[in-house]
Formats: structure tokens, sequence, C-alpha cells
């Protein structure tokens, strides 16, 4: 199995684990686990479809008299010709589909930025091929950034500058292309700097001031410059990373 295959069955793979028996699943779970950017997908894949399912839980709630009322109207209303009852409920689809999608799109809206965080903290905690172009001098990795079609302009934070790198990666996100530059500093910290267009991440607000967030094992630091995003992912508390960020 290919990881266009596994995508396929993928995508169709509930994040309740009810489908994880099936063998073509198990076979595609499989991949999923010997491939980080099909991995990485997954994650992402998820994140979107338990955002997906808790707004549905929280926007569709069933009133207590719906069953009685849809019993007396059928007692009383003549039966709607059935091309005309497929019309009514394609368009009531389509009409929850563009609320969920304005649900999800709006500025300030959490879950995308939660998502987004997730995502990148899963390539962050990936070590098999965690980087795939080694180089310490900052000005190389924007060069080979630059040749996989990544605008690599970024401005490293302050307590970055000068230091060496150990290389970097590009990953995705909602069908956008990011950087992702590693650092590990002479105290032992691993650091991963992911850089990305901003139209990636709208419900983030244009601020340079970061906001921090505990992402699973990881601490994250999420903030923008100019029309990038920057997101810091780190091991050690606030203060550290505060540190390192700050104003130069």
């Amino acid at each position: 199995m290919n990881n266009q295959e596994a995508q396929l069955i993928l995508r169709v793979y509930r994040p309740g684990g009810q489908d994880a028996s099936d063998p073509l699943v198990a076979q595609a779970l499989e991949q999923a686990q010997r491939d980080p950017e099909l991995q990485g997908w997954f994650a992402e894949e998820q994140g979107l479809d338990l955002c997906m399912q808790s707004k549905l839980r929280s926007a569709m709630v069933v009133p207590a008299e719906l069953k009685a009322n849809l019993l007396a109207l059928r007692k009383i209303a003549r039966p709607a010709p059935q091309r005309r009852l497929w019309w009514l409920a394609l368009a009531a689809t389509v009409v929850l589909l563009l609320g969920l999608a304005g649900l999800w799109l709006r500025p300030g809206n959490p879950a995308q930025l939660d998502s987004f965080r997730k995502t990148m903290v899963a390539y962050s905690m990936q070590r098999h091929q965690h980087i795939t172009f080694e180089a310490s001098d900052i000005t190389q990795i924007q060069k080979w950034l630059e040749g996989k079609g990544i605008k690599a302009d970024f401005e490293l934070p302050s307590g970055l500058r000068g230091k060496p790198a150990e290389g970097c990666r590009v990953v995705e996100w909602n069908g956008h292309k990011a950087a992702l530059i590693c650092f590990v500093l002479a105290d032992g910290h691993h650091l991963d700097l992911f850089v990305m267009d901003r139209a990636g991440v709208p419900s983030l607000a244009r601020s340079d001031v970061p906001q921090y967030a505990q992402t699973g094992a990881l601490l994250t630091a999420t903030w923008t410059t100019g029309n990038q995003v920057y997101l810091l992912t780190g091991g050690g508390n606030k203060k550290f990373l505060q540190k390192l960020l700050q104003q130069s």
C-alpha cells in the first residue's frame, strides 16, 4: 500500500477508532506510522474531524418535543414529491456545510489555531527524518527553503540569532507549506521554529506579542510578523521561551 492509497482510506477513518479492526484500515494506519509526512497529514485530518464533530454536537441540539411535532405534521401534511424532498435535503446540507466553514475560517476561531498548534507539535515530536536538510548556517537554510518554494525572508527570534541550527524541513498544514528550522542549544534544549504564510492560519490575529499554550508535551509560542506566522515549540517553561523571544 502506498501513501496515496492510505490517504484515501484514512480520509473516512472515524476518530473514535471504530474502524481500526478493518484490515484495509489497519494497513493504512501502519503505513502512516512508517511515513512521517503521512503521519503528519493524518494528525491534521484527525484534528479537523474532531473539531467538526465537536461543533456539530454543540450546534445541533435536538429539542425534546421534536419527535411529537414531526408525528403531528405527518398526520396533516401531504407527502411532498420525492424529487422535491431530495432537493430540500441537498439544500439543507449545503447550508450546514457553509455554516461550518464560516465557523472554521472566521478570524478568532480558536479551534483552527489549536489544530495548527497540535499538527506542528506532532512534526516537532517526530524523531525519524525530523529534518531533511542538515546545515548550521541560516543563510544556507534560507537558500534551500527558497528552492522548495518557501518564502524564506523570516526573522529569527532574538534568542536564536547567531545560534547554529541543526537543519530544516518542509512540512504542510491545511494545504499550505511551512518551514521547520531545528535548533539544539548548548544547554541541550531542542527547539523547532515553524514559519508559514499568514494566509494559512487566518484565525490568528496580527500581533507580534506571542501567544503561549501548552500543546501536548510541548509549550508553544505563536505570533505574527508582517505576513508570516511563527510558531516555536520547546520543552522548557514559559519563562525560558519568553527570554528567547524578548525584544532585542
